[in-house]
C-alpha cells in the first residue's frame, strides 16, 4: 500500500485539509482489513475501481460523501485499488454542500444523491493525480461559491480553541462566546455533526492516540492522566469504543500509513 498527501490551493484550505492518493501495490492476493477509527473530519473519496466493502458486505459507490465518524467501523478490498481521498475540515460540510452536518454523521452517500454532478465520469476520462486534484477542486469551489452558507465563525472559534486537557473545555467556549447551552449544542449538530461533549471526547482520544503513535511513553496510565481520564479503565473504554480495539494491539496490528485508516495486520 501507497499513500501520497497534498495540499490543496490557499483559497480552498478552510474548507480542505488535504487530499490524499491510496494505492494497492498491485492486486490483493487475499482479503485485506482496513480499520474506521473515529475522528472530526467528513470526507470525499474516488475510487478508480469499486472494489471497497463496507461493514454491511455493501460494494461503495464509485464517488461517496462521508460525515464524521463517531464510532469504529471497518472496510475490506480483495482486489487492487487506487482512491482519491479529500478530508475535508472538521465544519466544512455545511458550507460546502448546504446540509447540516449531522445528515452525514456516520454515514456514506452516493454525492449524486446530494448534488448532481458528473465529477466521477470527468476523473474516470483523466489518469493524472494533479489533473485530478484540480478537477476536484473546480468542482467543490463551484459549490462554494452557488451554497448561500458560509463558514460559521462561532464553529470555527469552537473547533480551533477547545481545550481538550480540561474539562471545563466546552463550559469555558460557551461562554467566550456568549451562547447558551443549547445553542452551542445546535451549533455543533448542525456545523460539525455531533454534540459537544462527543465531539470533546473524539478530540481527547485523537490526542492520546497521537501520544501511542509516538511511542513515546512508559505506560497506558501516564497517557490516560496526560489527557484528561480518570484512569486507566476509563482510557481504554473510550479507546476500544472509538477504535473497537485495544491500544496494545492497536500498537501491534496497525499497519497506519494513513491516519485513522490503518491496515490490520492478523
Amino acid at each position: 500500500m501507497k499513500y501520497t498527501q497534498i495540499q490543496p490551493a490557499t483559497k480552498l484550505r478552510p474548507y480542505i485539509r488535504h487530499f490524499g492518493l491510496l494505492e494497492s501495490n498491485g492486486r490483493c492476493d487475499q482479503i485485506k482489513t482496513f480499520k474506521i477509527i473515529a475522528d472530526a473530519n467528513p470526507g470525499l473519496v474516488f475510487q478508480e475501481t469499486t472494489c471497497f466493502i463496507g461493514i454491511n458486505n455493501e460494494k461503495l459507490p464509485p464517488l461517496y460523501l462521508h460525515g464524521l465518524t463517531s464510532s469504529n467501523s471497518q472496510k475490506t478490498v480483495s482486489d487492487g485499488y487506487c482512491n482519491l481521498i479529500v478530508c475535508f475540515q472538521t465544519n466544512a460540510i455545511k458550507s460546502i454542500f448546504g446540509i447540516d452536518a449531522n445528515e452525514l454523521t456516520d454515514s456514506y452517500f452516493h454525492l449524486d444523491d446530494v448534488v448532481k454532478n458528473n465529477l466521477t465520469a470527468q476523473l474516470l476520462e483523466e489518469r493524472r493525480l494533479n489533473k485530478r486534484i484540480t478537477i476536484t477542486s473546480d468542482f467543490i469551489s463551484q459549490l462554494i461559491t452557488k451554497n448561500k452558507h458560509r463558514e460559521n465563525l462561532y464553529a470555527s472559534y469552537a473547533v480551533a480553541n477547545l481545550n481538550i486537557n480540561n474539562d471545563d473545555g466546552l463550559h469555558r467556549i460557551q461562554t467566550e462566546l456568549n451562547i447558551t447551552e443549547r445553542s452551542l449544542q445546535r451549533m455543533f449538530k448542525t456545523n460539525i455533526g455531533i454534540p459537544p461533549k462527543l465531539y470533546f471526547r473524539i478530540c481527547r482520544f485523537q490526542a492520546a492516540l497521537d501520544h501511542i503513535r509516538s511511542r513515546k511513553f512508559t505506560s497506558y496510565t501516564k497517557i490516560a492522566y496526560q489527557h484528561s481520564y480518570a484512569d486507566q479503565a476509563h482510557f481504554i473504554r473510550d479507546f476500544k469504543s472509538f477504535t473497537g480495539t485495544t491500544p496494545k494491539l492497536f500498537s501491534q496490528q496497525a499497519n497506519e500509513q494513513v491516519l485513522n485508516f490503518p491496515e490490520w495486520l492478523s
